[in-house]
This record gives structure tokens, sequence and C-alpha cells, in this order.
């Protein structure tokens, strides 16, 4: 069995709390604000309220399907998108 160093082993623990925290820490919940901040994403900019989150076949990651509370030149206020979860940030105003 290979030894290793006492920085090794601190490195392994903080990288793995850190993915066990970012993969749940910025999940939304029904009823919070988010807005699309993928400037590659037709629907950028979008903001709307969660309705929603679904996981994605295969453990692949989640969507949420969100209630548009603004317009932009590809969507409408009264519109529901669903974004994958990396595509939204959480919006504290409206």
């Amino acid at each position: 069995m290979k030894r290793i160093s006492k920085i090794e082993l601190n490195r392994i623990i903080r990288t793995s709390l850190l993915e066990a925290y970012q993969s749940h820490h910025d999940e939304p919940f029904p009823g919070d604000f988010v807005e699309n901040i993928n400037p590659s994403c037709q629907h950028f900019g979008s903001m709307g309220k969660v309705l929603t989150i679904n996981d994605l076949p295969d453990e692949a990651g989640k969507t949420a399907t969100y209630f548009v509370v603004n317009s932009g030149k590809t969507f409408d206020e009264g519109d529901i998108l669903e974004k994958t979860l990396d595509q939204l940030a959480p919006l504290l105003e409206v």
C-alpha cells in the first residue's frame, strides 16, 4: 500500500468536500428566482421563478423549469423555460 503525505491527504479531503458542496449548494428550490447567465444560450438574460427541479437521465445533472418574469429578443414574460443548472444563477432581486 502506498503511503501519502499529510499535504496530499488534505488536498484530497478539501477537493472532495468542495465538489460535494458545489454540487448541492447552488441548487435552487421551487419558489427561488434565477437568471440565465449563459451568453451562448438564446434565452440569456431570462429571469424567472423556479417551478420544478428535474433530474436528467443517467445522473447527468439537473434542470430547473422556471416561469419567466422579463422579456427579451427570444423570450417573453410568462414563458416557461427549462435549463440545466450550470446555465442559471440565483437572483436576489427581481
